[in-house]
């Protein structure tokens, strides 16, 4: 295909995703919150009993949705079909829209998708379903570190409004996704247009996955939102789930690694140099690389788990790290 058509191409298909997900995130949470408020059931603070009624009827849909999240991220990885992992992956976070709801019953309007968290909320203690929710902070938030670079942030702003700040820097982290999403489709389609085995021009020489790395910020930007922008209604409180990210941020950097066997395999010695020369993920330099790869250094001896298990492992190992320094946030 001739330069000008790929370039043409590119560019139509990565401003019709981008603008996707610019329109998924600013506008259609707030459409299909309009269109579920009139298929969900609105419980006040004296219908607790009719609450848990409910509840009771859709905990199997809650277990049954995130039994199926979890087949399609382990079915993904067993079968090499990165795109099960995937789909898995945003799916676990996937309720974060659910904050786009001001109710005070939990699972009114688009606040229905938290019920694939209903499973956690009950390993939380209570009598009742309200009471679970409230105790269900010390799991959800399990994770928390997730927002230290947004507090320190705030931190250096020392913003006078601080809830202004933070709707400014919720849409400039979206903004800013979607701009990395479209340098990085539009990078690779530019690539297969031009018959490359792999791109490796433009954004890609600064991440090895940038598109990944739109998701993981773009992400972020609804963690940000469910903590710092949204105000719940009297009585509809519900903890910001820093857990998911966690769990869907490392997914992700599984999927990544187990397609980059596969790009080893296929392109041998060109590829290697390519990873050798290029950031992971986020575009750090080769010393802060290096760092952040010791565990696995230390446990594999070399920079990069290859194995299947040498990944589940790894991924394992940075969980509980994050894990640990949240107990220390």
């Amino acid at each position: 295909m001739r330069k000008t058509r790929a370039v043409l191409l590119s560019i139509i298909l990565s401003a019709v995703f981008s603008y996707a997900l610019l329109y998924s995130t600013l506008e259609l949470p707030i459409f299909l919150n309009g269109l579920l408020m009139e298929a969900t059931p609105h419980y006040g603070a004296g219908e607790w009993k009719e609450a848990e009624q409910f509840v009771d009827s859709v905990r199997p849909l809650g277990y049954l949705c995130l039994g199926a999240t979890l087949t399609l991220i382990i079915l993904g990885f067993a079968l090499g079909r990165y795109k099960l992992s995937f789909l898995g992956s945003a799916s676990l976070i996937l309720p974060t829209f659910s904050y786009f709801a001001s109710a005070m019953f939990f699972l009114s309007g688009i606040g229905f998708l938290r019920i694939m968290w209903l499973p956690f909320i009950e390993l939380s203690p209570g009598s009742s379903i309200y009471e679970k929710i409230s105790t269900a902070k010390s799991i959800l938030e399990l994770g928390d570190i997730a927002y230290l670079p947004y507090d320190a942030l705030r931190i250096l702003l020392s913003p006078a409004d601080g809830r202004s700040l933070d709707e400014t820097l919720f849409k400039t982290i979206v903004f800013a996704a979607s701009i990395l999403f479209f340098a990085g489709c539009a990078t690779w389609f530019y690539a297969r247009f031009q018959g490359k085995g792999f791109a490796d021009m433009l954004v890609y020489k600064y991440s090895r996955h940038p598109q990944y790395l739109s998701f993981l910020v773009w992400s972020y930007g609804l963690l940000v939102y469910d903590k710092y922008v949204f105000t719940p209604p009297r009585g509809g409180y519900f903890a910001p789930p820093p857990l998911f990210w966690v769990a869907a941020a490392l997914v992700l950097v599984g999927i990544a690694l187990r397609e980059e066997r596969d790009m080893l395999g296929k392109h041998g010695s060109e590829y290697a140099d390519y990873r050798y020369r290029t950031p992971f993920m986020l575009p750090l330099t080769r010393l802060v690389g290096r760092m952040l790869r010791t565990p696995v250094k230390l446990f594999f001896k070399k920079d990069y788990p290859e194995k299947t298990i040498e990944i589940v492992v790894t991924l394992t190992l940075y969980g509980l790290i994050l894990l640990a320094l949240s107990a220390l946030y």
